[in-house]
């Protein structure tokens, strides 16, 4: 148990260390703090390979960015639809259909990248396409919510939902 905690750290030290070149810039002053001060902190590369093995062979290589109190403002989620009703994300089971929408939160920020959003659009529409052979065409759309903080919440500023179709792909 101790060794799986301690792992955890190091991994999550190295993963918030990261941040320094991925997504300082949207960091908040605490956060900024945080990045700044793990640079001193540095583990022999044998012990980081060991933990970062260990990490992917438990799963837990992803982090405590989901209990951040430096969460992103903004989310940006990409919905398939035919005649206006959404379509169901591949997946048999509960777990799988929910790893797909995870995904999307995930990688929220890159698919405002241009040519990210189109390899994953592309490839989920293959794969919706053939799951779907009742399916002729698929819109795509760009679902960005904006998240007030929580005095502007208090102030009554409503959460900004923009959806934007960006594609209308057809079978053929």
């Amino acid at each position: 148990m101790l060794f799986h905690v301690f792992s955890s750290f190091i991994i999550n030290v190295q993963i918030i260390k990261t941040w320094k070149t991925s997504t300082y810039s949207s960091l908040n002053v605490c956060g900024k703090k945080i990045v700044d001060y793990l640079e001193y902190f540095d583990n022999p590369g044998f012990i980081q390979t060991g933990m970062r093995n260990y990490s992917y062979y438990t799963g837990i290589e992803r982090g405590y960015e989901y209990y951040s109190p430096n969460a992103s403002s903004k989310q940006t989620k990409i919905v398939f639809k035919n005649n206006n009703i959404p379509i169901d994300l591949p997946g048999r089971t509960f777990e799988s259909k929910f790893k797909i929408n995870s995904i999307f939160t995930i990688l929220g920020g890159q698919l405002e990248n241009d040519e990210f959003r189109n390899r994953v659009i592309k490839s989920m529409s293959v794969r919706l396409f053939t799951l779907h052979p009742n399916i002729s065409h698929i819109d795509v759309a760009l679902v960005k919510k904006q998240f007030p903080s929580l005095e502007e919440i208090q102030k009554g500023k409503p959460i900004k939902i923009e959806e934007n179709t960006v594609y209308n792909i057809s079978k053929d």
